[in-house]
């Protein structure tokens, strides 16, 4: 505010025209001041306004940063795994190159082993057959041993049958003379005690 004199006079202080020129001077001042501090409130709530909105989206950019960050994130963690699987096929990889290597270099092997067991298939299937040619030819063979015992077995038996009804015919007649002998030897004993009661009296006689 710039200074203004105010005259005084010699009766009643001051000059009146110069307090009222002071008065609307200060007045006019402090309504530029007023309009001065209102345009700048203005400015600085539009400034405001304008930097809540920047901020705002400042904010949303950093949350869609941060998002896509966590997304990169997740993508470079995607794509290490990836490598890592990566370096996981080509060790494999040459593991099956070598393992390839190994199996060209067993082929021939291989086809050996397989033509040895279709040889050694031939000959087990003509062992079986031959096995089974013997095991019928000895069931055949045992057949026949079995039916010519069978026979035999039936001859002795008829012959043995025959030999045992001989024997008891035989036996019956030893029993029967068996029985007769007691009789026989009763007999035999009289005439010897008859002869020797004659032997008896012909030597008492001839005394």
């Amino acid at each position: 505010m710039d200074n203004y004199p105010i005259k005084s006079v010699a009766f009643g202080g001051f000059d009146k025209q110069d307090v009222i020129r002071y008065i609307e001077q200060t007045a006019e001042q402090a309504a530029a001041a007023q309009k001065a501090l209102q345009e700048e409130n203005d400015s600085l709530r539009a400034e405001a306004d304008t930097l809540r909105q920047e901020t705002a989206s400042l904010r949303a950019k950093l949350e869609e940063a941060a998002a896509r960050q966590a997304q990169l994130q997740g993508e470079l963690s995607r794509e290490s795994a990836a490598r890592l699987e990566l370096e996981k096929l080509k060790l494999l990889e040459a593991e099956v190159s070598r393992l390839k290597q190994d199996a060209d270099a067993l082929r021939p092997d291989a086809e050996a082993y397989a033509q040895f067991r279709e040889r050694i298939g031939a000959i087990e299937c003509e062992a079986r057959k031959r096995a089974a040619d013997l095991e019928a030819a000895t069931v055949g063979q045992l057949q026949q041993t079995v039916d010519l015992f069978r026979a035999k077995y039936q001859t002795l038996m008829s012959t043995f049958e025959t030999t045992a009804s001989h024997v008891n015919s035989e036996l019956r007649k030893v029993e029967v003379n068996l029985t007769q002998l007691p009789r026989a030897m009763d007999q035999s004993g009289t005439e010897l005690n008859e002869l020797a009661a004659r032997l008896e009296r012909s030597i008492k006689g001839e005394n």
